[in-house]
């Protein structure tokens, strides 16, 4: 993608950990409902809000991979067991088109319908990787990194936490190959490692731009 294209949307991200509004189920694939709605969406507020006694399981799970790059984003429940997914591909600029500017920031979309064995994998592995576990509150989720979160309602109760790359608990993470061993999108999955130096991020950054943000784990979802 040429570098201008990039710039012109990339600051949208700071904006994004100051935001108020809070998200109700609308199309978090398209980048205008992101840029407003993201950490309400990220910390499962719509879950929190409906979670209690008899309420159905479900989880919300998000890769970060480098906000402006790669977020991938899923979302099942034990009722139907279907399985939603996300997936932004800004890197593509075969996407912009006059009709569609914003069409290489806007998440494809599939939804598959998992069988009982599949879905009884991804919450054991959940579990294993430490979903329930006592959140780490203070964690600090830079967008220019590498991250996993999970919001979820399970025996009636919401729940969020993080796992942040690198760490021992991003390592033990086994989730994730169940997930992109079931996702169909066809976009290869961005693999954490060592964020990679972009000259120009950096120039545009010390010069006052806004072009990250940050979020931060707290004892019932994200601070604010």
């Amino acid at each position: 993608m040429p570098a201008p294209l990039v710039r012109t949307v990339m600051p949208i991200a700071a904006a994004i950990a100051l935001s108020a509004c809070s998200y109700s189920g609308g199309d978090i694939g398209n980048p205008l409902v992101r840029k407003v709605e993201w950490q309400s969406y990220v910390e499962g507020s719509d879950i929190r809000r409906t979670c209690g006694p008899g309420a159905p399981d479900r989880y919300r799970l998000v890769y970060n991979a480098i906000y402006d790059e790669q977020l991938r984003m899923y979302e099942t429940d034990a009722v139907r067991r279907l399985l939603k997914i996300r997936v932004t591909h800004p890197g593509s600029a075969s996407y912009l088109t006059a009709g569609d500017p914003l069409g290489p920031w806007q998440a494809a979309e599939t939804t598959i319908q998992l069988d009982s064995s599949t879905f009884d994998r991804l919450v054991m592995a959940l579990d294993t990787s430490g979903l329930t576990a006592p959140p780490p509150v203070g964690l600090q989720l830079p967008s220019r990194s590498y991250f996993w979160t999970a919001a979820f309602c399970k025996d009636g109760r919401y729940g969020f936490t993080a796992w942040k790359y690198p760490s021992a608990a991003f390592r033990r993470i086994t989730f994730d190959t169940i997930l992109f061993a079931n996702d169909p999108t066809g976009i290869a999955v961005a693999k954490a490692g060592p964020v990679p130096y972009d000259p120009v991020w950096e120039m545009e950054n010390r010069g006052g731009a806004e072009l990250s943000f940050t979020l931060a784990v707290g004892e019932n979802g994200l601070m604010h």
